[in-house]
């Protein structure tokens, strides 16, 4: 009789402590397969009600969803939203005119830039690679007033012992156009050097104001179609759209001028929705292929390009509307959009045999503007609109399509401009 009640108790005691072990481990596996590697997102939101409005430079813990504000002092921030190369420190723009440096813990605010207001302003930034320098452009007013607007490059030391310098300001824009260069400015991914368009050939220079050189002699018409100058991420090619509307090629050049050469060679190509998009190590540039007279941008393909070979190949298959695309760091997916702006999806594909993945097919997607992938490429960060309410909010999500988090809480009435920490 007390050997059958210890056995009683000896299975029910076995039991429970298999219950308990099995829960724990199944916690464990499900935190390791749910969420990703612990990482910090630096993101813009606003916050607030009718009366009052605040928008705050945020970053966030993805396992704990901890934030930090990294501006209470500020009211109104800006999209362009930069880390330096060894993730101490964040670039940034605040009401439209001015730019700023904070350290990662919300020490050292610094304002380096403060510039007038001016219609159509917009600034891109880029670090140089001590992390201790930014170089900047800023576009004001040319394609928005019948006078000229102007293109302009700086320089900025972010410690504080040269300040930030004007390097040059070219006239662009106005009716009828009265303009030293007829494009933006764009930095290379070194930040070492500028490139444009001037007198439909293209120039480029060092960010320091020295080295103007012609890249290409009468090449034929540059018609951008808002295309643009194209950096490879080792900033020893560009590559450009070439050609008369809307019957363009891909080109690309060398940045000291040689081997301009049309990759693209194909004789139906028509732009109309004309991103081209490099891959990490600078072999591939991904574009959107239009279906001949599709003005519309609702019949196209992901085109994958090989720069050496000058070959290219459809990746989706799926002819469609397709927006937002962003390679992964390791080179082997892309993440991109797909459909109307009021019914999106959300999509991974595979580089080499063109694995179609839908990362988040329990979102209704509205208003995708941002991808980000993590620099392990492991998650991908995005934000999208509430159909209802008009709030946008931020996410992150697994590359397998596992893990999706939501990481802007009811206080965060818009979230933008996620960015990861390196």
């Amino acid at each position: 009789m007390r050997l059958a009640k210890f056995s009683s108790l000896t299975l029910l005691t076995l039991l429970i402590l298999g219950l308990i072990f099995n829960f724990f481990f199944s916690r464990q596996s499900l935190s390791k397969t749910s969420v990703g590697k612990a990482r910090t997102i630096a993101f813009t939101a606003q916050q607030g009600n009718g009366k009052t409005l605040k928008d705050s430079l945020f970053t966030i813990k993805t396992d704990s969803l901890t934030r930090r504000d990294l501006t209470p002092s500020l009211t109104e921030l800006y999209s362009t939203l930069v880390w330096s190369p060894n993730g101490h420190r964040l670039a940034f723009v605040s009401q439209d005119t001015d730019i700023y440096v904070v350290n990662v813990d919300g020490s050292k605010l610094t304002q380096l830039f403060s510039g007038n207001p001016c219609k159509a302003s917009d600034f891109k930034i880029t670090w140089l690679p001590n992390s201790q320098k930014i170089v900047f452009t800023r576009s004001c007013d040319g394609s928005t007033s019948d006078t000229p607007g102007s293109e302009s490059l700086y320089a900025s030391d972010t410690t504080g012992t040269q300040g930030t310098k004007l390097i040059h300001t070219w006239q662009a824009g106005g009716v009828p156009p009265k303009t030293d260069i007829s494009s933006s400015l764009y930095l290379s991914s070194d930040g070492k050097q500028v490139a444009f368009v001037k007198d439909q050939d293209i120039y480029k220079m060092n960010t320091d104001g020295s080295g103007l050189t012609k890249l290409t002699k009468n090449s034929g018409d540059y018609t951008f179609a808002g295309s643009r100058l194209n950096w490879s991420p080792d900033s020893t090619r560009i590559a450009f759209w070439l050609g008369k509307y809307p019957m363009q090629q891909i080109y690309q050049i060398n940045s000291d001028g040689k081997n301009l050469k049309n990759l693209t060679k194909n004789p139906d190509n028509q732009v109309y929705n004309s991103s081209l998009l490099w891959s990490p190590d600078s072999t591939h540039i991904a574009y959107y292929y239009d279906k001949p007279g599709d003005r519309g941008g609702k019949q196209q393909d992901i085109y994958l390009l090989d720069t050496s070979q000058g070959t290219s190949q459809n990746l989706t298959h799926k002819p469609g509307k397709y927006d937002v695309f962003s390679w992964s760091p390791d080179g082997k997916q892309i993440a991109f959009i797909s459909g109307d702006f009021s019914n999106q999806k959300f999509y991974t594909i595979d580089i080499k045999g063109s694995k179609l993945t839908d990362l988040t097919p329990q979102l209704l997607l509205s208003g995708v503007y941002d991808l980000a992938w993590s620099p392990d490429s492991q998650q991908i960060a995005f934000t999208s609109n509430e159909k209802k309410g008009g709030k946008s909010n931020l996410y992150v999500v697994n590359r397998d399509g596992s893990g999706l988090t939501k990481l802007t809480n009811d206080q965060d009435l818009s979230a933008y401009s996620p960015a990861w920490q390196p």
